[in-house]
C-alpha cells in the first residue's frame, strides 16, 4: 500500500508528488497518457518560479532552453496598449526577471522524469476506473492497465486528473458554472507579429468584446507562436445560425481586435485546430475522508491571465502540508483536509468576482491596472496570487466604476458595458 495514490500526471499531481517525496512519504502517480503528450502551450506566471526552486526544478527549467517572458501586454481595443514587466513586481524568493513560454508537451515531461528522481513511482498507460470507497473513505483506486484491472489501495486518494473531475463525476460534486459559458478555440502558427523589441517575448492578451471573450498570443520558439480565442458559447451560437464554421469564426475573431488583426495579418496556422468545452466549473467540495481534489480536478475557471499552472502548483504545496500532517496524526478523515478546501474557496471568490467584473466592463481592468494604488495588487491577481485579506479593495475598485457606469444615463464607457450577469 502506497500512503498516496495521484490520480494524473499533469503539474498539479507532478508538483505534490515531489513535496510528499521530499518529506519521505510514499506515493504513486498514475497518468493515463504516454509522455510527451500534447497539451495547449503555457505563459508561466513568476509565481510558479518559487515552486520549481523549492521542489529542485529550476536549474532544468533553465537547462531546457525554454523561451523567456519578460511580461504582459495588454490590448483593450484601441491604438493603445499596457505593458507590464515582471521586473517591476519584485517577489519574495524569486531573483529573477523573467518566467517562461512552454511547450506543455516538453514541459510536462521533464517534471515527471523530475518527480520520478525525486523519489515518486510513475506509471503510465493507467486509467482509473473507480476511486475505491469503504465506510464512505477513500481507500484507493482501480486503473485498467494493459486492458487488466490493477489495484491501488492507499491510505489518501488525491485527483489531480485534470476536466476528467474522476472524484467529482463519481460522487456526484461537479457543477457547471452558473455564469462562465466559455469555449477556447486555439493552434501554432508561423509569421506572428510580435510587436516591439522591447515586449517581443512577453504574453500578448487581447481584449474581445464582441466575443464576451479575449485572445492570446504567446512564443513557443522562435519561429512558432501559440494563438488561442476565448469566447461566449452564446455568441458563437449566432454565428452557426448563419452558417459560420468554428475555423471561420476563429480566423473572423482575430479581426475583432486591431492590434490581433495586425499581429495576425501574415499569420500562417501550422497544426490543427483544438477546442476546449466544458470550460468552467466547480466542485461543491474539494476534500472528503481520505481524499482531496487538487488543480483542475477542484475548479476550473477561465485563465484570463495564464495562471493555471502557477495556481495549480501552490495549491499542491498546501494539499502537500495537508496530507503530512494527516498521515503523521493518522486522522485522514475531511475533517483534516478542511482548511485546504476552506482556502481554495476563499481564493476562489475573489478570483471569481475579477472574472465577471473583467467581463462586464473591460475598461474597469484597464482602470485598475494603470493605477499606482492597486497596480502590485492587480499584478498578484493576474498570476494568481489571491489573497483574499489583501485583494478586495482591487474588486471594490472594479465594482465602483462598474456600478457608475450601469447607473449613468450617458457616460464615456456605457456603450462598453457586456451584457454578462454579475451573480
Amino acid at each position: 500500500m502506497s500512503d498516496v495514490v495521484i490520480i494524473g500526471g499533469g503539474p498539479a499531481g507532478l508538483t505534490l508528488g515531489c513535496y510528499l517525496a521530499d518529506a519521505g512519504v510514499p506515493c504513486v502517480i498514475l497518468e493515463r497518457a504516454q509522455h510527451p503528450r500534447p497539451h495547449v502551450g503555457e505563459s508561466l506566471m513568476p509565481a510558479a518560479i518559487r515552486i520549481f526552486k523549492e521542489i529542485g526544478f529550476l536549474p532544468i527549467m533553465e537547462a531546457a532552453d525554454f523561451p523567456h517572458s519578460g511580461g504582459v501586454v495588454y490590448h483593450p481595443g484601441g491604438r493603445t496598449s499596457i505593458p507590464i514587466g515582471y521586473s517591476e513586481f519584485p517577489q519574495e524568493g524569486i531573483e529573477q526577471e523573467y518566467t517562461y513560454h512552454v511547450d506543455r508537451s516538453k514541459f510536462d515531461l521533464l517534471l515527471l522524469k523530475h518527480a520520478e528522481n525525486q523519489g515518486c513511482r510513475l506509471v503510465q498507460g493507467a486509467n482509473v476506473r473507480e476511486v475505491v470507497f469503504e465506510n464512505g473513505a477513500a481507500r484507493g483506486v482501480d486503473a485498467e492497465i494493459g486492458g487488466q484491472t490493477v489495484s491501488f489501495p492507499a491510505r489518501v486518494v488525491v485527483d489531480a486528473g485534470g476536466r476528467a473531475t474522476k472524484i467529482g463525476r463519481q460522487l456526484g460534486l461537479r457543477r457547471d458554472h452558473p455564469v462562465l459559458d466559455q469555449f477556447a478555440l486555439h493552434a501554432w502558427f508561423l509569421d506572428v507579429d510580435r510587436g516591439s523589441r522591447a515586449t517581443e517575448d512577453y504574453t500578448h492578451i487581447y481584449f474581445l468584446p464582441e466575443l464576451r471573450g479575449w485572445a492570446w498570443t504567446a512564443p513557443i520558439n522562435d519561429e512558432i507562436t501559440s494563438i488561442g480565442v476565448v469566447a461566449d458559447r452564446s455568441v458563437y451560437a449566432v454565428y452557426q445560425e448563419a452558417d459560420v464554421g468554428i475555423a471561420d469564426f476563429f480566423l473572423e475573431s482575430l479581426s475583432k481586435n486591431k492590434a490581433l488583426k495586425k499581429a495576425t495579418k501574415r499569420a500562417e496556422r501550422i497544426n490543427e485546430l483544438k477546442g476546449e468545452v466544458n470550460y468552467s466549473y466547480q466542485l461543491d467540495q474539494t476534500c472528503g475522508d481520505g481524499w482531496i481534489a487538487l488543480g483542475d480536478a477542484a475548479r476550473f475557471t477561465d485563465p484570463i491571465f495564464s495562471s493555471g499552472v502557477s495556481v495549480a502548483m501552490h495549491n499542491a504545496r498546501f494539499a502537500a502540508e495537508r496530507i503530512q500532517t494527516a498521515l503523521e496524526s493518522g486522522d485522514c478523515r475531511r475533517e483534516t483536509f478542511l482548511p485546504y478546501e476552506d482556502k481554495l474557496r476563499a481564493d476562489a471568490a475573489i478570483w471569481d468576482d475579477f472574472i465577471r467584473l473583467f467581463y462586464r466592463l473591460l475598461p474597469a481592468f484597464t482602470h485598475v491596472v494603470e493605477s499606482p494604488e492597486h497596480r502590485a495588487s492587480v499584478l498578484r491577481l493576474i498570476q494568481g496570487e489571491v489573497h483574499a485579506d489583501t485583494d478586495g479593495h482591487v474588486l471594490e475598485e472594479m465594482r465602483g466604476l462598474v456600478s457608475r457606469v450601469e447607473r449613468a444615463d450617458t457616460h464615456e464607457l456605457k456603450d462598453q458595458l457586456m451584457d454578462f450577469p454579475m451573480a
